[in-house]
């Protein structure tokens, strides 16, 4: 329906996107729903939005490593699909790979694309 419209094709990775609610340069609720509405190539792994946290907050803040790194790496690692890899401190290699293949519905629930 919005093909002709997309800003992406199907060379687009997996992407996980980490929001400031309180952002005031960047709507990034917006680019969400963007993304689910209108980009069928973008594999959405994350959006998380911290309602607390302003515009580069989620790479900056006190806290960043805890709030948002951990869920970077988890994404990552998540997305690897291949074998030849070290597993890295806090990942195991049941979930290695875990979302190749998959998307993320409008309720965040993981499901086979297609």
């Amino acid at each position: 329906m919005y093909e002709e419209n997309t800003w992406y094709d199907s060379r687009m990775p997996p992407i996980s996107l980490f929001i400031g609610g309180r952002d005031k340069l960047v709507d990034g609720k917006k680019l969400v729903d963007r993304l689910r509405d209108r980009e069928s190539h973008v594999t959405l792994l994350r959006a998380q939005i911290d309602e607390d946290y302003e515009h580069l907050d989620c790479i900056w803040s006190l806290d960043c490593i805890d709030r948002v790194g951990r869920n970077i790496r988890m994404d990552i690692w998540t997305t690897v699909g291949v074998d030849d890899v070290i597993t890295p401190e806090g990942c195991t290699n049941d979930e290695r790979g875990s979302k190749v293949g998959m998307e993320m519905d409008t309720t965040g629930i993981f499901t086979k694309k297609g």
